[in-house]
C-alpha cells in the first residue's frame, strides 16, 4: 500500500468528525444523523488503518471472485483478538473502534470506545467520537448519554470545536435557543472564519435570531 494512500485514509478520518456537527446541526435532524452514517460508511478508511497496524497487502487487494469486505472483516478480527492479549493498547482500540464503523457495526465500537477511554481519560477526541458513535447506535439525537460524554469533552478542553458544535445541535435539537446560540458563538469564536463548521455556526445563530 503506498504511503499516498494511507496519508488519505488518516487525513479523511480526521476530517469525519470535524464535518459531522455542520451535519447534525441542520434543520433535519433525524436525516443529517443518516447522512453522518453513510459518510462513515463510504468511506474506504478501514482496510487502510488495519493494513498500517496488521501490514496484510493481499487482504486489500483480494482476488475478484472474492467478497470485498471478507479479508477486511477477517483483519478487524485478528485485532480484536489480539487486544484481548494486549488490552492495554491505546491506538489498537482507536483502530478497532473506526474499523467497525466504516464496516457499518457502530454497536460493536462501543465497547472499544469504554477502552479507550479507560487509557485516555483526558482525550477530549476520544470522549466526542464515542458520542457521536453513541447517538448513531440509539437513533435518538444526542440527547442523554451523549450530551454527557459531550460535555465531559468540553470540561477536558473548554476551545474543542467538535464538542461544542454537537452540544450547540443537541441543545438546538432540543429547543434550547439561548444554550444553542451560547455554543454557536463558542464555535465562532474558535473554528476558522473559512470553515464549514464556522459557516454552520453563522447559519445556525442567524436561524436562532429568527433569519435576521
Amino acid at each position: 500500500m503506498t504511503p499516498f494512500i494511507l496519508a488519505a485514509a488518516a487525513l479523511t478520518l480526521a476530517a469525519l468528525l470535524p464535518l459531522a456537527p455542520a451535519l447534525l446541526a441542520g434543520r433535519d435532524a433525524p436525516r443529517a444523523w443518516r447522512t453522518v452514517l453513510a459518510l462513515g460508511l463510504a468511506l474506504p478508511l478501514a482496510a487502510g488503518l488495519l493494513y498500517a497496524q496488521l501490514g496484510r497487502p493481499e487482504a486489500i487487494q483480494p482476488p475478484s471472485t472474492a467478497n470485498p469486505a471478507e479479508p477486511v472483516q477477517q483483519m478487524v478480527q485478528r485485532l480484536a483478538d489480539r487486544l484481548q492479549r494486549a488490552p492495554d493498547d491505546a491506538q489498537g482500540w482507536a483502530l478497532l473502534a473506526r474499523a467497525y464503523e466504516q464496516l457499518g457495526r457502530p454497536q460493536d465500537a462501543l465497547p472499544a470506545y469504554v477502552q479507550l477511554e479507560r487509557l485516555r481519560p483526558d482525550d477530549a477526541q476520544v470522549l466526542s467520537q464515542h458520542a457521536v458513535t453513541l447517538a448513531l447506535v440509539r437513533g435518538q439525537g444526542l440527547a442523554g448519554e451523549p450530551e454527557a460524554l459531550l460535555k465531559r469533552a468540553l470540561a477536558l478542553d473548554a476551545r474543542h470545536v467538535p464538542a461544542l458544535a454537537l452540544l450547540g445541535a443537541a441543545a438546538q435539537e432540543q429547543g434550547d435557543a439561548a444554550a444553542a446560540r451560547g455554543y454557536w458563538l463558542r464555535v465562532q469564536a474558535e473554528a476558522p472564519a473559512q470553515s464549514d463548521v464556522a459557516q454552520q455556526a453563522r447559519e445556525n445563530l442567524k436561524q436562532l435570531d429568527g433569519g435576521r
